[in-house]
């Protein structure tokens, strides 16, 4: 097994597992944790492979991962104790997330970089991996995503896992997978547990763009006068 399919497997599994959990918090049946499932670890890659041009899309050339996806939905919707044992999960919920987050930023990378795109797009296909079956995952299950919102570090950390793999990618797998893995992971679990953001965007701080009050509402309808 070629190591970048180990770290998609990876990736593959710890998405797959982050999406059941929030179907879970989103009181979500069995098709609906399969399907957010699939959408969540299947999305950014699919998008990356889009945009390389690479067929069949990763998911069709190992189709196995549709089939372990839906074996491990089953004992996480309807077994007892797996679901115990995914409510002490919910709480490390962030930890799964920020782990698969770093190794689809390193998938990516390697994909591109193996495609001959310049070190610039690598990156940017690095975050996208990461990024995207999240993205379409929040617009499932109605929220706008977080990623576009001023809040955790959750799109810088990709990036950064994806920039210390491209610069450390001479030295070999050894330790640009484990450095970029760590940056990213770090990164993301510093942001959530003391709460480090971006700067706050200037609109945020002065309500310069805030919408006079009752543009959006809707038109009340008109008290017809009493005969």
């Amino acid at each position: 097994m070629s190591p970048i399919l180990v770290f998609e497997v990876l990736a593959v599994l710890l998405g797959a597992l982050a999406a059941m959990i929030t179907a879970a918090k989103k009181n979500l049946d069995f098709i609906g944790t399969y399907a957010l499932a699939v959408v969540v670890s299947f999305g950014g890659g699919t998008i990356r492979d889009v945009l390389l041009d690479r067929r069949p899309f990763f998911w069709a050339e190992q189709w196995e991962y549709l089939v372990v996806i839906f074996v491990l939905c089953i004992p996480f919707v309807y077994s007892k104790t797996v679901h115990g044992i995914a409510k002490r999960v919910v709480a490390r919920g962030e930890i799964i997330d920020a782990l698969g987050l770093g190794f689809y930023a390193v998938v990516g990378c390697t994909l591109a970089l193996e495609a001959r795109q310049p070190v610039v797009i690598a990156v940017l296909l690095g975050v996208i991996t990461s990024t995207g079956g999240g993205i379409m995952g929040d617009v499932i299950t109605n929220e706008i995503p977080g990623y576009f919102r001023h809040g955790t570090l959750y799109t810088s950390s990709a990036f950064a896992g994806a920039v210390t793999f491209v610069a450390l990618g001479a030295f070999g797998n050894t330790i640009a997978v484990p450095a970029a893995v760590s940056v990213a992971v770090g990164m993301r679990l510093i942001s959530v547990w003391r709460g480090t953001t971006l700067p706050r965007p200037t609109w945020l701080q002065t309500d310069s763009h805030k919408m006079p009050s009752g543009e959006h509402e809707q038109p009340t309808a008109r008290k017809r006068p009493k005969e």
